[in-house]
């Protein structure tokens, strides 16, 4: 089957021609240019990516491989579960790219570029058949996003997070880089197919390398995820950076640590084989709770989103650790439900910190009745996160823990259970503030953001809305993924 041009084929274009443009925008004082030019050009991506995976939902998948040997051939793979990942990424990257146009006010020859390679390598390991080729997109997103979180730098708390963020993430893909270097020498090749052979067979479930080399994936991996005790970077480095950023970072650049999860432990390290099922869940019961908990302490209303993003990434990583396509297809929903709620809230954050100019949320107090638009849509994020039926997270969460009481995990279901009720109690403190409590000196002076800020967030918002009224497609999808998953 043929898929050009592929969200990645275009994307690279865009992300080549972007700095030619930026200077030459720069050079004309037309920095505007740089707005329209990644607005246009994500919409058309997110087109393709619409388009790529109904095609592959329906029709089948597509494997394009580069090179003499397939072994050691640079491999582009298009199946269900990269498709619908990709689908994500852009969702989210079209979103905080349409925000940035209002956001974003110095600088954009920099930051247009910079968000399109991130955007660019995440869509590229989502579509990586071959780990070198995964390993290159990985750190082309990596890189631009250590830029992006210090793109202030003025400001000593985004040069400090961002610093933070190199060397935690630099120690996480160490790890990766040694564990591919032991799959290569045990396995001759990188290849995802050809290593889900060589390490599916029963044999090598009782050789010490090969669980060295899943714990080294699973490290490296839960360095980008967020997942405790590697998550002590994302607290610092989301609230740092701008918002259309930081929604990014919360939505979607955690989500590929947990793609690669998906790959490696449904593809080549079966459950079924390696036992890793009550191990994981413990690592995400962990997560979730430190998560919660930490949230409920704070005060800077995005650290405690990125506390959040922590307990979620719990909840989906306990869906993995089900193995089942009920405990998977929950996971998945979810990757899409927080990636676009989170990315919701985060952009409303940001509407307030625009208007007000401080991410404090005493001082945010009231500041909903102020700005309606956002403070309703913040509601919404904030509502559906926090599990209300007729709201998106709802639907992936009871399905999660559904599929866990199907499995036999009851005291794993019953923590994911007081983590939800957990998140409720400190989500409904923030509308709380932000609608009912007294206007301070601060908030008295907000007013409503321009409509081109408004159009992602109102938009996002009606697709928690939608998804939590009609939520069967988006679970018929996801099943179909998790069963083709399971079913390699």
């Amino acid at each position: 089957m043929d898929f050009t041009p592929s969200p990645l084929h275009v994307l690279i274009i865009l992300t080549a021609i972007s700095p030619i443009l930026a200077y030459v925008s720069r050079k004309f004082r037309l920095e505007c240019v740089m707005d329209v030019y990644s607005v246009i050009g994500l919409a058309v991506v997110f087109y393709f990516a619409i388009i790529q995976m109904l095609n592959v939902t329906f029709q089948g998948s597509a494997l394009t491989l580069t090179g003499l040997r397939e072994g050691t051939a640079s491999i582009i793979l298009i199946d269900k579960l990269s498709a619908y990942v990709t689908f994500v990424f852009v969702l989210v990257g079209l979103a905080s790219a349409l925000f940035s146009v209002g956001y974003i006010r110095e600088r954009k020859t920099e930051y247009y570029p910079l968000l399109l390679t991130m955007i660019t390598g995440m869509v590229g390991v989502a579509s990586s058949g071959d780990f070198v080729t995964f390993f290159i997109f990985w750190e082309m997103m990596s890189l631009s996003a250590y830029v992006l979180v210090a793109f202030r730098y003025k400001s000593w708390e985004a040069v400090e997070a961002s610093l933070k963020y190199l060397i935690i993430s630099s120690a996480g893909t160490a790890a990766i880089l040694f564990a591919l270097s032991l799959m290569y020498g045990i396995a001759g090749t990188l290849n995802m197919n050809l290593l889900s052979t060589v390490f599916g067979f029963q044999d090598m479930a009782g050789k010490v390398w090969s669980y060295v080399i899943l714990a080294l994936l699973l490290a490296g991996l839960g360095v980008n995820a967020a997942i405790v005790p590697f998550h002590t970077w994302l607290p610092d480095a989301h609230p740092a950076a701008p918002s259309p950023i930081s929604a990014m970072l919360s939505g979607v650049v955690i989500k590929t640590g947990i793609y690669a999860m998906f790959r490696v432990l449904a593809v080549i390290f079966p459950s079924a084989i390696y036992n890793w099922g009550i191990a994981l869940a413990l690592y995400a019961a962990i997560t979730m709770t430190v998560g919660n908990l930490m949230a409920m302490l704070q005060e800077d209303i995005k650290r405690l989103l990125a506390f959040s993003s922590i307990a979620h990434i719990g909840y989906i990583v306990f869906g993995i650790s089900l193995a089942t396509v009920n405990g998977l297809a929950g996971s998945l929903l979810h990757v899409l439900n927080h990636a676009s709620m989170k990315g919701l809230l985060f952009l409303s954050a940001g509407a307030f910190i625009h208007a007000t100019g401080t991410r404090n949320l005493d001082e945010l107090s009231g500041v909903g009745r102020k700005m309606p638009i956002s403070g309703t849509t913040f509601a919404i994020g904030a509502f559906s996160l926090a599990g209300i039926p007729g709201l998106s997270a709802f639907v992936s969460e009871f399905q999660i823990i559904t599929a866990s009481l199907e499995a036999g995990m009851l005291p794993f279901t019953i923590i994911m259970v007081l983590n939800v009720l957990i998140s409720v109690a400190y989500y409904l403190r923030v509308i709380q503030i932000i609608f009912l409590k007294p206007l301070t000196s601060v908030s008295e002076k907000a007013h409503e953001v321009s409509p081109l800020m408004l159009i992602p967030v109102v938009a996002l918002a009606g697709l928690g809305v939608c998804i939590g009224i009609y939520p069967s497609p988006f679970l018929e999808m996801t099943k179909a993924i998790a069963g083709s998953l399971l079913a390699h």
